[in-house]
């Protein structure tokens, strides 16, 4: 990989984060259309040898195993661990939302996919792990790789400062899981845009019973 493509892969990061500091700041009424296109766009005109493959959104067995038994794992073990951090840590209400409520949880979830995961997914894991990093595949813990490491630093990195919250560093996180999902794929991101789908429609719901 030559200097040029480091180069042009900090030029994306540096635009996407000032952008999205921008766009957060102002709360620019267009943000959630205009940006899911400065992410997927940006990558592909700034890095000539970055090219968009077929394979990006292919589904594989592997990574179909990874995911069922991951996503499975957090469906049972997240909402306990989220409800004991808000509720018995953080002291806020449990209480039981109106099937209106969980279907607009479910909506805004949904909607999540278009104006975050895919985008997401495609810059970071489809361009940055698997193109601009994609030579540094040795293990650094367990089975995390050196490309998913840094590639979640940024994750992790560029949403903090993103939305001016340090607390968002925190998606480094999932963005292992995501990274992990795409590796075992062979560099499809099809199931961490579709674990990344899941874990927002259950955040949504899981807040709709918090008061």
């Amino acid at each position: 990989m030559n200097k040029r493509t480091y180069s042009s892969a900090a030029l994306t990061l540096l635009v996407v984060t000032v952008a999205a500091v921008i766009m957060n700041i102002t709360k620019f009424y267009l943000r959630h259309y205009i940006f899911p296109i400065v992410l997927i766009v940006l990558p592909l005109l700034l890095d000539k040898g970055f090219k968009y493959k077929r394979n990006i959104i292919s589904p594989s067995l592997k990574g179909l195993k990874l995911f069922l038994a991951v996503s499975g794992l957090v469906i049972v073990f997240y909402p306990f661990l989220f409800f004991f951090y808000w509720i018995y840590y953080k002291g806020y209400q449990f209480g039981i939302p109106s099937a209106a409520a969980l279907s607009d949880a479910v909506t805004k979830g949904l909607f999540a996919v278009v104006v975050a995961a895919i985008p997401e997914e495609f810059l970071f894991r489809g361009y940055l792990q698997e193109h601009v990093f994609k030579k540094f595949t040795s293990k650094i813990i367990g089975i995390i790789t050196m490309k998913n490491l840094l590639t979640s630093i940024l994750f992790g990195v560029v949403h903090a400062v993103a939305f001016l919250d340090i607390t968002r560093a925190a998606t480094f996180f999932p963005s292992l899981l995501f990274g992990l999902f795409t590796e075992k794929s062979s560099g499809s991101i099809f199931y961490s845009v579709l674990f990344h789908t899941l874990s927002n429609i259950l955040a949504f719901i899981l807040w709709g019973f918090i008061g």
